[in-house]
């Protein structure tokens, strides 16, 4: 049964006139009554009763017309529903964050996107790096926000739209203890015979590998890394007690800053970047299109 033999059946159970029908339809008259007969014999029933008037509804006719307006309504609204997500009006958005770095503007964007878009769930989930790259492959999750340059193998990149979201000034923060230059503002590579303290993989991917990319290219040397933290709360209690330094963004440690001290870098480039990923599509699923223009307009400089 196709949806047109519904439509048809409706109009002509409505006007009670298959001329009637047909001129409200568009069609022509032999064309529909052709339609609506073949309707009766897929169904095995007669629903109408022909008269010199025009025709009737048989007991079984009134029966189909009732679901029959049930199946028109619900296209329709299936319809409604189809366009408003082609235009990112409804839907899901799933959405892979690593917490603390997205913790100053994140809840900000999902409030006003909800205002603006209230038929779309949004859903967060909180992963690595390397777990977001592969969840957005898999399909799993619809949009990434992290740091992805050595989460994303060359392969992996040629399936991915990546794009830069923010930058970061980079500082360091060590013991309140650890003496320093007397210069006004020290440099990273004054920390080179410091220890310094990574994120656990599984918590941060990636981080140690940055780390040490920075030091190689501003300080000029290869950082010694200690103790391995696997929250920004046990990276600040080692830091705190003197096993180490730690090199990064002030974001994600912000509030528990007052047991450390931080300073920011002065070097050129001394900077952390904060991407956007989703899968390459023949055409930009609308809703992460929107979402990322709202999470550009709730991002505040730190």
């Amino acid at each position: 049964m196709e949806l047109r033999h519904v439509r048809y059946f409706v109009a002509a159970a409505e006007e009670l006139s298959l001329r009637r029908a047909a001129h409200r339809l568009h069609v022509s008259q032999p064309g529909l009554s052709l339609q609506i007969s073949a309707l009766e014999d897929e169904l095995g029933l007669k629903l109408f009763e022909r008269n010199s008037r025009g025709v009737e509804l048989t007991e079984a006719g009134r029966a189909f017309l009732l679901g029959a307006r049930r199946v028109l309504t619900a296209a329709k609204q299936a319809i409604a529903q189809a366009q408003e997500a082609a235009k990112g009006e409804r839907g899901r958005l799933v959405i892979g964050s690593i917490g603390p770095l997205t913790s100053s503007f994140l809840p900000v964007a999902l409030a006003r996107f909800r205002e603006q878009r209230p038929l779309v769930e949004a859903t967060v989930l909180h992963m690595n790096n390397r777990a977001q790259v592969e969840a957005v492959l898999n399909g799993s999750i619809m949009l990434g926000i992290g740091y992805f340059d050595s989460a994303v193998d060359e392969d992996e990149r040629e399936q991915l739209w990546i794009r830069l979201l923010l930058r970061w000034p980079v500082g360091i923060g060590c013991s309140k203890h650890r003496r320093l230059p007397k210069r006004a503002a020290p440099k990273l590579r004054d920390f080179r015979h410091d220890k310094f303290i990574s994120f656990d993989p599984e918590y941060g991917f990636g981080y140690g590998q940055w780390v040490r990319s920075l030091c190689q290219r501003l300080g000029k040397f290869e950082p010694e890394i200690g103790a391995i933290a696997d929250s920004p709360d046990s990276l600040i209690s080692m830091v705190a007690a003197g096993r180490g330094v730690f090199v990064g963004p002030e974001i994600p440690i912000r509030g528990r800053i007052e047991a450390i001290d931080f300073y920011p870098l002065t070097e050129a480039d001394s900077q952390f970047e904060l991407f956007t990923i989703w899968k390459k599509q023949s055409q930009m699923v609308p809703t992460i299109s929107k979402f990322i223009e709202v999470l550009q307009e709730s991002i505040r400089p730190v």
